[in-house]
């Protein structure tokens, strides 16, 4: 439980809403209402079962994920999939609903809008608070594997470290996303030996892009002079078509970021679904690898709450409370 200063406290990928999105979405602030529901793209899974045990009676007659968009459509197709999947393995209507950033989804879980979705280390401390989330499994690259934040500039840009970046204007992506603003915060206030309220004092403007692969492309046209971003998140977007390796540039890296994006459910759900549903996720890559690869991992592993404590101590290092950080 993070301190009373800092939590009276919130993120395919994402890719990329894990990646991106352990990464990234938008710094919208609306309601559930128009979250999980409102104006969003619906999916209804085929109702083939393929459980081993036929749903009990307490099982919801639909099951509801949420998903963030991502420029190409990419991560839309990739959640339609899965939600088809899981409902041929469940048995039930699996629905899958597009919200506009992570803390529309932890509104929508905390308000039973949405039973599942992926969160950023970041976002799914913040769910765990708000919104009572339970941790399904994560996804990364295994045991082990820890993925960073980076700090990038246009490729014809001077600046060679942050502290050329004095004056300029900086894109983080999302409020509730770790590696588009958690870490990045963090390693600014190291390697510029300044409090977490004097970073927009060091830049000219600092905004939100509303997501990874928008402050991405800003960057490689040249629309601003800093941003940060995961380290996955670059080679992802490339691999899409929307930037060339070459058009953005490093110079900074933050210290290793543990847990990896969070697969987490809404608090209630019957047990045996619950253990449905894990068994079918920690067997995902197994069926549809690409589901994975597209958004740098491997795969959903087992996983603890434990794991992100790393993430909720740089949280408090911040000293900053939920409403702030959303800001």
């Amino acid at each position: 439980m993070l301190k009373k200063k800092v939590w009276t406290m919130v993120t395919l990928m994402a890719a990329l809403m894990l990646v991106l999105a352990a990464c990234g979405g938008n710094n919208g602030n609306n309601g559930a209402n128009n979250g999980a529901s409102g104006g969003n793209k619906e999916n209804a899974s085929a109702n083939a079962g393929t459980a081993s045990d036929a749903p009990k009676s307490e099982w919801p007659s639909v099951l509801r994920i949420g998903s963030l968009p991502m420029e190409d459509g990419e991560m839309s197709r990739n959640a339609d999939q899965f939600a088809t999947d899981l409902g041929e393995y469940l048995g039930i209507k699996v629905e899958t609903f597009e919200g506009e950033d992570y803390n529309m989804m932890i509104e929508a879980m905390r308000s039973g809008k949405i039973d599942m979705t992926t969160y950023g280390p970041f976002g799914y401390i913040i769910a765990v608070e708000r919104s009572g989330a339970k941790l399904l499994a994560a996804m990364n690259n295994g045991p082990g594997s820890e993925g960073t934040s980076v700090i990038i500039v246009p490729k014809d840009s001077p600046a060679q470290t942050v502290q050329d970046l004095k004056g300029k204007n900086f894109l983080f992506a999302d409020p509730a996303s770790t590696t588009g603003h958690l870490y990045p915060r963090a390693t600014l206030m190291k390697l510029l030996n300044v409090k977490n309220d004097e970073i927009p004092k060091f830049f000219s403007n600092v905004s939100f892009s509303g997501g990874h692969d928008k402050s991405l492309l800003a960057i490689a046209n040249g629309d601003a002079d800093g941003a940060a971003t995961c380290s996955q998140c670059i080679e992802i977007i490339v691999g899409a078509g929307l930037i060339k390796a070459e058009d953005v540039r490093v110079i900074a890296e933050s210290d290793p970021i543990p847990g990896g994006g969070a697969l987490a459910y809404r608090d209630g759900l019957p047990q045996d679904l619950v253990d449905k549903m894990r068994e079918f996720a920690l067997s995902y890559a197994e069926k549809n690898p690409a589901y994975f690869e597209g958004m740098g991992a491997k795969g959903f592993f087992p996983a603890e709450d434990s794991d992100f404590d790393g993430v909720r101590e740089v949280a408090e290092m911040l000293e900053m409370s939920p409403e702030e950080m959303l800001k």
